[in-house]
């Protein structure tokens, strides 16, 4: 084998697909030419592409996989149709993966782990009810399945079946205890549990067995933050980003605990990086505005909670916010609006009610805030104490 010549053949493939998805099918096709050339064996392609897969090379995996699926036969064929179908998947082109599924699946209706991967693509398509279908299938007829057992935990628990989620998740480590997805699921299970020394354990074994998978830093540093061992969770989110700087999550948390700790410009370069990736989440918006309102930037805050508002006019927390900073600028009336749709979607929140109270003092309408601020304390009666900050974060 001419290595030098399957180095060439790499980086061309590299310099074609570039940055542009776009350039995907010049690459398939130069690597269709340059084999045809070398009489490389469609087998050597699948083995690039295995190649790829394991370094996070996903682009030319897809390539390397598509280029041997167009030319392979029989097992071969079948085996580079997943490859490429598992590299579709991770590159969100979900109709392109489900084709490939479902031509293997109907080849092969045995193939457990096309079925697994077909579940698991279900699922980020919000299409759980087939996803079950798919994993039942599988655990039928193989109940120990460690990727079945492992798929079905996780859609288990986030249909809120905890403690049959934890069965399914502990069958799956009893298989195989390395396997990374069931111990990261499990964590995360465990986190919703309020287990939270089980949870740091299995985030600190998943991650021992896979350091570079940046969701696993996000989450336990989620986990820490929420333990208030913020300079841990600091490590562990500059760690995700260190491995994926587009983590959009792990930005917005980042974000949250530098906004806590007072340290604006460096919470607010993770809310901004976090909106250039996208600009449709309204929770971030809410969080910069905050940022920005508690720091005197009033004009730049109003602007955010607009947009916050804007895109989940249902939020509660956002309209409370956007009428605290209206109260602050003196425009008490349209604060008061704010306040009433607040508290339409969400009448049993302490700090509304006192908020609005204070707001009514201002107004000079007593009878109506000694209502507000009796009814706060009564869904909290140490609430008068917890009020020395109006602006909250929302995780």
């Amino acid at each position: 084998m001419d290595f030098d010549a399957i180095d060439d053949f790499v980086y061309n493939i590299i310099g074609i697909i570039g940055s542009d998805h776009r350039n995907l099918c010049s690459a398939v096709n130069f690597a269709l030419e340059y084999t045809g050339k070398k009489s490389f064996p469609p087998k050597f392609l699948l083995d690039l592409s295995n190649a790829c897969k394991q370094q996070k090379m996903f682009t030319e995996q897809y390539v390397f996989a598509k280029a041997c699926f167009i030319q392979a036969s029989e097992k071969l064929r079948e085996d580079a149709c997943f490859a490429l179908g598992n590299a579709a998947h991770v590159l969100g082109f979900s109709t392109e993966a489900e084709a490939n599924y479902l031509e293997i699946l109907k080849e092969n209706p045995g193939n457990a782990d096309v079925r697994c991967a077909y579940a698991e693509l279900l699922l980020e398509l919000r299409k759980t009810p087939e996803a079950e279908k798919e994993y039942n299938t599988v655990l039928e007829t193989s109940p120990q399945h460690l990727k079945a057992n492992a798929g079905y935990a996780y859609l288990l628990a986030e249909r809120g079946y905890v403690s049959e989620a934890e069965e399914y998740y502990s069958t799956a480590l009893a298989v195989d205890p390395d396997y990374v997805p069931a111990r990261g699921g499990y964590a995360n299970l465990l986190f919703e549990l309020g287990r939270l020394r089980d949870a740091e354990k299995e985030y600190r074994l998943a991650m021992e067995l896979d350091p570079e998978d940046p969701s696993l830093h996000h989450n336990c540093g989620v986990l820490l933050s929420f333990l208030g061992r913020s300079s841990e969770a600091e490590i562990e989110y500059r760690k995700a980003l260190s491995l994926n700087p587009r983590h959009r999550r792990t930005l917005f948390n980042y974000g949250n605990l530098l906004a806590r700790e007072g340290r604006v410009s460096e919470a607010e370069a993770q809310y901004v990086e976090a909106l250039a990736l996208d600009q449709n989440d309204a929770k971030v918006h809410s969080n910069y505005a905050n940022l920005l309102a508690r720091f005197g930037r009033r004009y730049e805050a109003e602007m955010e909670y607009k947009k916050a508002l804007h895109l989940d006019p249902e939020s509660a927390e956002g309209h409370y916010s956007y009428g605290n900073l209206l109260s602050e600028m003196g425009r008490l009336s349209e604060a008061e609006d704010e306040y009433k749709k607040a508290l339409v979607l969400n009448p049993y929140y302490p700090p509304l009610h006192y908020s609005y109270g204070l707001l009514m003092r201002k107004m000079r309408r007593f009878d109506e805030a000694k209502i507000q601020y009796m009814k706060a304390m009564q869904l909290d009666p140490d609430i008068g104490s917890k009020m020395t900050e109006t602006w909250i974060i929302l995780d």
